[in-house]
């Protein structure tokens, strides 16, 4: 479990979730916010738009889930993917590439 400050001034970093979810997803997220991590660990905070779930990245790849009250916790990317998309197929709006999104979340269930 980590602690987590979350940072002033800087700018949106999308590399680690277009590593994660590919390019053809990525407009499906807004950057939210970025915190350091008590590791030294810069994470970014993206909300998918369809299911309004969180997806917390580290630059280094890494995937967290904000325990409310304990901390960050680091879960596995394929987890973070499953959390972040969970019941996207009810959500309004609907993804703009549901196929894309159908065939990231088949390779994470697979992982």
């Amino acid at each position: 479990m980590h602690t987590g400050q979350i940072t002033r001034g800087l700018r949106p970093s999308w590399e680690p979730l277009n590593e994660l979810v590919g390019r053809d997803l990525v407009p499906g997220f807004m950057w939210t916010y970025a915190l350091s991590l008590d590791d030294g660990a810069t994470v970014h905070a993206y909300r998918n738009v369809s299911t309004r779930r969180l997806l917390h990245l580290s630059e280094d790849g890494r995937a967290f889930v904000c325990r409310p009250g304990l901390g960050y916790e680091e879960q596995s990317p394929s987890a973070a993917l499953q959390d972040v998309f969970a019941g996207w197929e009810e959500a309004v709006p609907q993804p703009k590439k549901p196929e894309a999104v159908r065939a990231l979340l088949e390779r994470a269930q697979a992982a």
